[in-house]
């Protein structure tokens, strides 16, 4: 969790807390718990909040807060970087759509449902 809290102390730079929590919709409060190390595990929808405000991938937050590996290589190949981004997409907790896919579930079903999954959020994964 040190890891996080560097990193947004870093991302911040000359910014108050208050300035980031006006334009994140996140309380100050909470951001300086994050940013001290005192709050554990923040919820990937703050840490969307958080990557979209600093215009960095959610994937990276992911990886700070200890959600993913962060030894997720670059040479991971084509369907390995599809099937964890589909975990990804359908372990999320509000992901309610595509549980009922029919038939084999190919590299290409998993890359709709990741697809229409950032039409819908906004998240950029691919």
């Amino acid at each position: 969790m040190q890891e996080l809290s560097k990193y947004l102390k870093k991302l911040r730079g000359e910014m108050s807390i208050r300035q980031v929590a006006e334009k994140t919709d996140i309380s100050n409060a909470y951001l300086s718990q994050l940013e001290s190390g005192k709050r554990n595990n923040p919820h990937p929808d703050v840490l969307k909040k958080l990557a979209k405000f600093y215009e960095i991938p959610v994937i990276e937050f992911l990886k700070k807060a200890g959600y993913l590996d962060q030894d997720i290589s670059q040479e991971e190949t084509y369907e390995e970087k599809i099937d964890r981004l589909f975990q990804y997409v359908t372990n999320k907790p509000d992901y309610t759509y595509g549980h009922r896919i029919k038939g084999a579930v190919t590299t290409e079903v998993k890359k709709f449902v990741i697809e229409m999954y950032q039409k819908a959020s906004g998240e950029k994964l691919l």
